[in-house]
């Protein structure tokens, strides 16, 4: 009976271990019942996913549609479990605060994994919006750019594809960065290329460290060309790969998305769009500046007061056009303020240029002095012997000293565009040199030596003795524009249609008045305005540039801003028809 009973608790006790043993009711037997369930909590997923999308606003609805559409099979379901369990990721829905900047991050999973630090970080301080998708690489950029730009509105548009492009024979890539770059440019927004993150050899994957510094390198060349600013993170955290990377992975452990998303935060953060203004004195930049008091031309007044202040102005939150403008007078801030506006930026040099009532009458107006002097002045080469102006004191140099400041100093402005490879000059293809009165007069004698973007000559050119004006033009003659009231002296007394006839600017159209022929003014290079200004020839002579003289409507506006804009901005390639030159100004006034 013992023996039957122990057997008894056996078989009992190995009918209890099978049942544990044996699987569950709820778990698959097989790979068909495996896809089913599978198939069956997807469906619950999504039967939850769509009433909560039904508790959304139009707008949020309208976003989850295009991720349902963008984002793909892998990480689609993802997203949908997320949301099910009101967890936050990349591709929330972003509301807009509108009196902040809007900024699109455009990228792969490393780009993905760090969305989340950058908006935190950001929070209060930019709408941090993500294109709804795994980005891949360029080759997708180009199909779906459009897409992610979706309406466009962007003031910061910070990217990158590299990793999925390591295979990508380069010039392919070159290629089709740059046309991403250019369709990125045209909304208008500050565009910011973030460089790709290392990978490591792993000869299964089939991944190369030196596939990604090859693309960071051609990368380079087109952010350059483009005048894209470099949100560096390749070098940020290089130094940190053992201890930030996961191991034979392109992608970052925790701390390295949060350390990648806080670098991505600082840059943004510090070159969000914005006015920048600037000044520094020209004494400070380069030991070699002097004084030249024998000219008037000293750093300090006599109570010690600056006297060499240089200003710049660039506004980051418009589309830039990529010039450059030299103002050769006095700091005008109601100009700067508009040229900024047009997307143009702009400097005001300090430079030897306080020689005109120095010198002696008969070697001033002996008919070839003044343009040598003024050449001389700008470019710092020994072009008179009436001065003697080195180039550490010439415009060119002081110009050039001051870009490469504001580059080092500014480089959310982009400044480091205007200057040549080594930095030894100024790219004066880009450059439109403009001032009023004596600064449009000098402005015009160096574009005939230098050849340059645009001149702009406001209530002049002078130097009504000089031949200068008839020499052969290194800038094109297209490239001149002209403004002046009709009761400025420099107008009355044939000066300045002087000046631009022997400039050439008949081929380009007739004098035209700015008051009566409305824009764009016959595509002439020849305005002129009549507007009242109380038959103050003084007056007259300042009025044409924005500031107090300025002509203003009953509303208290400029009645000229059309007028400016045309003249620092108008297509140089469009012109009027050619006219003969008009015979009542007086070309000889010597006579």
């Amino acid at each position: 009976m013992k023996i039957f009973l122990r057997s008894l608790l056996i078989v009992a006790l190995l009918a209890n271990v099978a049942l544990a043993q044996a699987p569950a009711n709820n778990e698959p037997t097989n790979a068909e019942e495996a896809a089913a369930k599978k198939a069956r909590e997807a469906a619950e997923i999504d039967a939850q996913y769509q009433a909560w999308i039904a508790t959304l606003t139009p707008q949020q609805q309208a976003w989850e549609k295009t991720l349902q559409a963008e984002l793909g099979g892998f990480y689609l379901p993802i997203h949908k479990k997320e949301k099910v369990k009101g967890r936050s990721n990349a591709w929330d829905f972003v509301a807009d605060d509108p009196k902040l900047p809007r900024i699109l991050l455009i990228g792969d999973s490393v780009s993905r994994a760090y969305t989340g630090t950058v908006r935190k970080q950001l929070d209060g301080i930019a709408n941090v919006h993500r294109a709804p998708a795994n980005c891949g690489p360029t080759a997708t950029g180009l199909k779906k750019l459009d897409v992610w730009l979706d309406d466009g509105k962007w003031d910061v548009i910070h990217f990158n594809f590299g990793i999925h492009d390591r295979n990508t024979p380069l010039d392919d890539y070159k290629q089709r960065l740059t046309q991403l770059v250019e369709r990125m440019k045209k909304t208008g927004a500050m565009v910011v290329w973030a460089s790709t993150t290392p990978i490591p050899d792993v000869e299964a994957k089939k991944f190369t460290a030196q596939s990604i510094i090859d693309r960071n390198n051609v990368a380079a060349e087109v952010m350059k060309e483009q005048g894209v600013v470099t949100d560096d993170l390749y070098s940020a955290i290089l130094p940190r790969l053992d201890e930030l990377q996961l191991p034979e992975d392109v992608h970052f452990r925790g701390e390295g998305n949060t350390f990648l998303g806080k670098q991505v935060a600082i840059f943004l953060q510090e070159n969000l769009p914005q006015v920048y203004k600037l000044s520094k004195r020209a004494s400070e930049l380069d030991p070699a500046a002097a004084e030249h008091p024998e000219i008037g031309f000293v750093f300090a007044d006599a109570k010690g007061k600056p006297q060499d202040l240089q200003h710049a102005i660039v506004d980051t939150r418009k589309p830039q056009k990529g010039q450059l403008v030299i103002w050769l007078m006095a700091h005008n801030g109601t100009l700067f303020d508009r040229l900024a506006s047009y997307g143009l930026h702009a400097i005001q040099p300090h430079y030897a240029n306080r020689w005109f009532g120095m010198i002696d009458a008969k070697q001033r107006d002996d008919g070839e002095s003044l343009g040598k002097i003024r050449l001389e002045a700008a470019t710092g080469e020994d072009f008179s012997p009436v001065v003697d102006i080195p180039k550490a004191d010439g415009m060119k140099t002081r110009a050039l000293h001051f870009v490469k400041y504001l580059a080092k100093e500014n480089p959310a402005g982009n400044w480091k565009q205007f200057l040549n490879d080594d930095q030894t000059d100024l790219r004066w293809d880009k450059v439109i040199m403009a001032g009023a009165s004596h600064g449009s007069t000098t402005s015009a004698r160096f574009a005939k030596h230098q050849k340059v973007a645009r001149v702009v000559m406001l209530c002049g050119p002078r130097d009504q003795l000089d031949s200068w004006q008839g020499l052969p033009s290194a800038t094109p003659q297209n490239r001149y524009f002209g403004f002046s009231h009709v009761l400025d002296g420099g107008w009355t007394g044939d000066h300045y249609c002087r000046s631009w006839i022997m400039l050439g600017l008949a081929k380009f159209g007739p004098v035209v008045n700015v008051d009566q022929v409305p824009y764009p003014y016959e595509s002439s290079r020849r305005l002129i305005t009549d507007a009242d200004v109380k038959k103050d020839a003084r007056r007259a002579h300042s009025s044409v540039v924005p500031g107090g003289s300025a002509v203003k409507d009953a509303d208290g506006k400029f009645i000229h801003e059309e007028v400016w804009r045309y003249l620092f901005t108008y297509p140089v390639d469009d012109v009027g028809e050619a006219v003969e030159p008009e015979s009542d100004c007086m070309l000889d006034l010597r006579k």
